[in-house]
């Protein structure tokens, strides 16, 4: 039974680096970016959180130096991406579908291999946390974007893997144990959230000093270029 929980966790970490090797690439249009370009992208998008959290646990060597086939997962997939996406209508549509699947999976497995190597609940939900918004932030940054996790437009991101992670640390106390149903109904909760907030635009409360009018994001663009 251990050895096919195991698996599971193995053939659901190489699903998230897919999946957020292609939304690296999915980003790339636009942007004037050859095949090299998007396959940089995507290794940096789906490797990029895993990397922060295993440097930040001191786990050395990181994952994909230790299993090259993240590497070539990631690159794969970008390669897939860089063709399928010629005939995607709707980019922005799967990016916000892709982001959100990789979200759920890289949080949830990043708290588990913050829990594997010792570190407190507290630690390991900090590093769920960073695993699952950390690739999509460097992306964002890539491609000249405002990282999703910083943006507040009617969306929860780095939440939804917040409230995932909270939720796992329950369970597992509960439990005593980790088992497939409880990693998937955890990653649920983060890919539900997410697009739920998508949908219904769930947000958190904007901090406001009182006797200041609200901008709006036009507005703010034309203030910040008079400064410039």
């Amino acid at each position: 039974m251990a050895v096919i929980y195991h698996e599971f966790i193995y053939i659901a970490d190489l699903l998230g680096v897919a999946v957020f090797a292609v939304t690296g690439a999915i980003a790339a249009p636009g942007k004037r970016l050859d095949i090299l370009g998007v396959i940089v992208l995507g290794i940096v998008t789906s490797l990029g959180g895993g990397t922060i959290r295993d440097i930040s646990l001191d786990l050395h060597p990181v994952v994909w130096v230790e299993d090259t086939t993240y590497l070539w997962v990631a690159i794969g997939s970008s390669v897939a991406a860089f063709f399928a996406s010629r005939h995607i209508s709707s980019p922005r549509r799967s990016l916000l579908f892709l982001d959100a699947l990789g979200l759920a999976l890289f949080s949830i497995l990043g708290l588990q291999k913050a829990l594997a190597a010792g570190a407190p609940e507290e630690v390991a939900v900090m590093m769920a946390v960073i695993t699952g918004v950390a690739g999509g932030m460097i992306r964002d940054l890539l491609t000249g974007q405002i990282p999703l996790v910083l943006q507040r437009n009617g969306e929860l991101y780095a939440t939804c893997a917040l409230l995932g992670a909270l939720a796992y640390i329950f369970a597992y106390s509960r439990l005593g144990e980790a088992s497939p149903w409880l990693d998937i109904s955890t990653m649920a909760i983060i890919f539900i959230s997410r697009m739920a907030s998508l949908v219904a635009g769930l947000q958190l409360p904007e901090f406001i000093v009182r006797g200041h009018r609200l901008e709006s994001p036009a507005e703010a663009r034309n203030m910040e270029s008079k400064e410039l």
